[in-house]
């Protein structure tokens, strides 16, 4: 019996920019993705896992949810849920054949908190979330999209909770208080998985965290 496909939030990016490509995404021997080898997308992709480690030290409470396979990740995060406050890295939530991984979730009760990391700098003094029209601006209409999915299936999958989404992003007018952060998380590939070893003198240093900007986006989610 051949394992459940679920549509995550990559597929959901994947779809929202061409249909065609969410078909052949487990296709590979019928159309390559020549993107999978580039090394411009990966080294992006290597700046994107460490502000997610950087953004996981703003929460010491976390608990992360490691596994891959999703049953297992699903039942795991399930377990943490139960407790009246925890914070979850890479929680997974499934509604029916939709499916997620929620960088960052936040439960106070019915309280959730959905916090999306993303690589993309961030103006605090000069926001530019909406154009000259009041539209979502186009750099930043693929971030919103992405979060309104995660928090449709999250609402779905549990309809009493009181949901609050958030963009976290680099304040690029903020300056770091701490010399080479970025070196501080290191990047290794093994087995074509990515991971991060992270120096353990982070827990000594007082990192100022203003340095990612937590936005609250949900008047957007609203109107995607």
């Amino acid at each position: 019996m051949s394992a459940p496909r679920y549509l995550t939030k990559s597929r959901f990016k994947l779809a929202t920019q061409c249909p065609t490509k969410l078909y052949y995404t487990a296709k590979p021997k019928l159309y390559a993705n020549s993107s999978s080898e580039d090394t411009f997308l990966a080294m992006l992709a290597d700046g994107g896992y460490q502000v997610g480690e950087l953004a996981k030290t703003c929460y010491a409470d976390g608990i992360e949810v490691p596994e891959l396979d999703h049953s297992i990740a699903e039942a795991k995060t399930n377990e943490l849920l139960k407790s009246e406050k925890v914070t979850i890295f890479e929680a997974a939530i499934r509604f029916g054949d939709l499916f997620i991984r929620i960088d960052i979730l936040k439960k106070d009760g019915k309280n959730f908190e959905l916090i999306e990391v993303k690589a993309k700098s961030y103006d605090s003094d000069f926001p530019e979330l909406l154009n000259s029209k009041g539209s979502i601006s186009s750099g930043m209409r693929s971030y919103i999209e992405d979060v309104a999915f995660q928090a449709y299936v999250l609402k779905k999958a549990m309809p009493s909770a009181s949901v609050n989404c958030f963009l976290m992003m680099p304040d690029k007018s903020v300056v770091a208080n701490v010399d080479g952060l970025n070196q501080l998380f290191k990047i290794a590939h093994e087995n074509k998985r990515t991971k991060i070893i992270t120096n353990p003198r982070i827990r000594d240093l007082a990192i100022d965290q203003k340095i990612l900007a937590k936005v609250p986006v949900d008047q957007l989610v609203d109107i995607v």
